[in-house]
């Protein structure tokens, strides 16, 4: 039974649900950010490792650098280690308002929604990632010296961890789909091919120029897709 609030205790409530994530998210960061070293050796090991036998270096070619990129990799440390409280708060936000079904399914919404991104985050950090440098690197001709940008290598971690990311809650959005009864598991199913090809459409738009980062995208977002329709069609049954 759905508890009953009024428009104004909702907004007082939210307010304090923001106070106190947005306070967490300061604490957390200035920590972080306080040991921004160990932060950024966790953050370039891929690329460190990569470029062992290359003799190549990594370089900030502006001085804003410094403060810039241990400010970016703090708050991407962050944002992942305050998530599951994040995702806590907007449970016990939303909680009053629902029914006890609704409870059951909007629950197990969000445990999956919190297990896929750190999934997400670990295959494209320790498997996607440093396939993605090597094939950069072993395209450089012999006897070039690689001087990479730190900015440069930043921007494609964060670019592609965010596609990888987003990719993930492919699942969730199957589930909501049918839940909410907007398309059938059959219809779905019959769509397999266009989404098949949508998928590799999606990773060419998501990730770098190159083919290999689009498949090691696409092929997750397929698998993705076909676990959604396995737990969809589990959860009709229960």
């Amino acid at each position: 039974m759905k508890n009953k609030f009024s428009y104004l205790n909702h907004f007082f409530i939210l307010k304090k649900v923001l106070i106190r994530v947005l306070a967490f998210f300061a604490f957390v960061f200035s920590i972080l950010f306080y040991f921004h070293d160990l932060v950024f050796i966790f953050f370039s090991q891929p690329l460190q490792s990569s470029l062992e036998n290359t003799h190549g270096e990594v370089i900030a070619t502006q001085l804003l650098s410094t403060f810039v990129v241990p400010l970016k990799l703090s708050m991407l440390s962050t944002f992942y280690l305050i998530f599951p409280y994040v995702i806590g708060e907007i449970w016990f936000f939303i909680k009053p308002g629902l029914y006890e079904n609704e409870k059951k399914f909007i629950k197990k919404i969000l445990m999956i929604s919190m297990l896929l991104v750190f999934v997400a985050f670990g295959f494209c950090f320790y498997l996607v990632f440093p396939q993605v440098i090597l094939f950069f690197i072993n395209f450089a001709p012999e006897g070039l010296s690689l001087k990479i940008d730190i900015n440069f290598y930043l921007e494609l971690l964060i670019n592609l961890i965010f596609a990888f990311t987003v990719a993930f809650q492919i699942p969730i959005i199957v589930l909501f789909l049918t839940h909410l009864k907007i398309m059938s598991i059959t219809k779905l199913k019959k769509m397999r091919p266009y989404i098949y090809v949508f998928t590799f459409i999606l990773g060419a738009v998501l990730t770098p120029p190159d083919v290999l980062s689009q498949i090691l995208l696409a092929l997750p977002m397929i698998f993705l897709f076909e676990f959604g329709l396995f737990i969809s069609n589990f959860f009709k049954k229960i």
